[in-house]
């Protein structure tokens, strides 16, 4: 059996996702994966390596060209999602995130709600992941005839005070309405917090979109953060895929590979409610929550507080939507996320998603898709 290091610079609870992807690849390549978090180590990291004697190694973050060439020697390494020296040496096998894919989304999304205004919110151009989402995003809406707004270098680390002194002047100067694209749903949840105590409506005079999409984050936040949601699991598999082929051929050409956002998962941040604000946000936050655990549309009348007729009127005013028909949208969208999990049964998605039996399920889906579910999953999920 041979010994992988999944080593990551920030704490391993966070990198899940591409984990998973790389023990899932392992499993298959018969190796031992074995984590390694930088910041946690109290040994000198080649005192780690000369432990594990590993055959392959992933260094996941923005561990760079320096560490894997001091203290790695030969060993065939990938760099996942690296920083951008890592990112731009021309000998190094790297998987990366789709930035301009995810600029795009983030431009779909805002551009939903009518804004006339744009603007981008980063960590540090310092960090290549995050000036990519920036390039891209603008040059997108560049391409549109539409000019964005950026905040450059907000960020100084460990600091969230600092953050907020230089975050909440750019936040009281955007022009109105106006859609911001933050680099990551962190840097989201400190624009809420800054839009809430000073009394920005969001949304209304701004409309947020993060990336990372953790529901953990985006659904406990106020208003509930619509976030895209980076497709983690499959840079784990690609990264210990290209690991596999540089470990049998250690003389192959340089690969770098890229791997595609999920989709978006849109939440009270980018929702345009047209009518009766709080009564139909609080709604939409319920049906959000609970769409997937049998909820019923008398559910939401009770929440909204008024007639059932009055509450579908109310609700289809805002939204252009019938309750029972935003029920199911979440519910499919919940069966989407579950069909991209090569390892999820699909006979038991439906109950997931909270409908009683998968004949709704069935036909919804064949209307929205044109296909079946085991069809689209045969397409989209290699």
């Amino acid at each position: 059996m041979k010994t992988i290091l999944f080593i990551t610079d920030l704490y391993a609870g966070s990198r899940v996702p591409e984990l998973a992807g790389v023990r899932e690849v392992g499993f298959k390549e018969d190796w031992h994966v074995e984590e390694i978090e930088l910041l946690r180590l109290r040994n000198p990291i080649s005192k780690t390596i000369r432990f594990w004697k590993p055959d392959g190694i992933i260094l996941e973050g923005s561990s760079n060209i320096t560490l894997s060439r001091r203290f790695c020697g030969n060993l065939p390494i990938v760099h996942l999602d690296p920083g951008n020296k890592t990112f731009s040496d021309p000998s190094a096998f790297t998987v990366t995130n789709d930035a301009e894919r995810i600029a795009e989304l983030a431009v779909e999304e805002l551009l939903k709600t009518g804004c006339g205004h744009f603007a981008f919110i980063g960590w540090t151009r310092r960090s290549g992941w995050s000036s990519r989402r920036e390039h891209y995003f603008c040059k997108r809406l560049g391409s549109l005839g539409k000019p964005c707004l950026v905040l450059n270098d907000p960020w100084t680390y460990g600091n969230k005070t600092d953050f907020a002194v230089r975050l909440r002047p750019f936040l009281a100067s955007l022009p109105r309405p106006c859609g911001i694209f933050t680099a990551n749903d962190g840097i989201a949840a400190a624009v809420l917090d800054i839009c809430n105590r000073d009394g920005i409506r969001i949304p209304g005079e701004l409309f947020v979109i993060g990336v990372d999409d953790d529901p953990v984050v985006c659904d406990n936040l106020r208003p509930s953060l619509t976030s895209i949601r980076p497709g983690f699991v499959e840079g784990g598999r690609l990264a210990a895929r290209m690991l596999a082929r540089l470990m049998k051929d250690p003389d192959m050409p340089t690969e770098k590979e890229f791997y595609k956002p999920i989709g978006t998962t849109a939440r009270l941040s980018t929702r345009r409610i047209l009518s009766h604000p709080n009564r139909i946000s609080r709604a939409l936050d319920l049906i959000r929550r609970e769409a997937c655990n049998g909820l019923k549309a008398a559910d939401v009348v009770r929440e909204m507080g008024i007639s059932e007729r009055l509450a579908e009127m109310q609700f289809h005013a805002a939204t252009g939507k019938r309750i029972t028909e935003e029920i199911a949208d979440k519910r499919l969208e919940r069966a989407f996320k579950l069909l991209s999990r090569p390892e999820q049964a699909i006979a038991p998605i439906a109950h997931l998603c909270g409908w009683e039996s998968d004949v709704f399920l069935k036909r919804l889906f064949r209307r929205r898709t044109g296909m079946s579910m085991r069809e689209w999953r045969n397409r989209h999920i290699p």
